[in-house]
């Protein structure tokens, strides 16, 4: 049976681990900004995977105008089929604002921390492979959303200071 000192140096090493050198938020502690992706084979007349698929995003542009860091998170609505997983997501980060991003076993999830540091427009890729994709000559369907950094942004009505 551990003692109070053993379990107080056993919390403080695991509460170092969750954190960065520079006392960062663990990616848990965040707020999350879920947005939802949907996909469908539709076999022609899509707008991903050379027209075979349909995607959208909600919201379809995001914009984070809350000050600091926070969890973005991809994921499939309820009703998209079980045939498709996330498998990477690519994105145009020139300011070091996007984390590597962490796919979830069950591939319908796919979070990753963004340091909304600075403004900017960022153009996400979110990889999706079809485990049915033998009929046609698609190996991946890129899902693209948008998504703006503005830390500084302040609701209407409001003065910056």
């Amino acid at each position: 049976m551990a003692n109070k000192k053993d379990s107080a140096k056993q919390a403080a090493a695991s509460d170092k681990q969750g954190k960065s050198k520079k006392g960062k938020h663990k990616p848990d502690d965040l707020p999350v900004q879920s947005i939802q992706l949907t996909l469908a084979h539709v076999g022609f007349g899509g707008n991903a995977g050379k027209g075979h698929y349909f995607y959208s995003f909600s919201p379809d542009v995001v914009t984070i105008q809350s000050k600091g860091p926070v969890t973005l998170e991809y994921v499939f609505e309820a009703e998209v089929s079980e045939r498709f997983r996330i498998v990477n997501v690519l994105n145009s980060d020139a300011f070091k604002q996007i984390g590597e991003p962490k796919i979830y076993d069950d591939g319908r999830r796919v979070r990753m921390r963004n340091e909304n540091s600075v403004s900017t427009l960022i153009f996400f890729t979110v990889l999706v492979e079809d485990s049915f994709n033998a009929y046609n000559d698609v190996q991946l369907i890129s899902c693209d959303p948008q998504v703006g950094n503005d830390p500084q942004a302040t609701p209407p009505g409001k003065k910056r200071g």
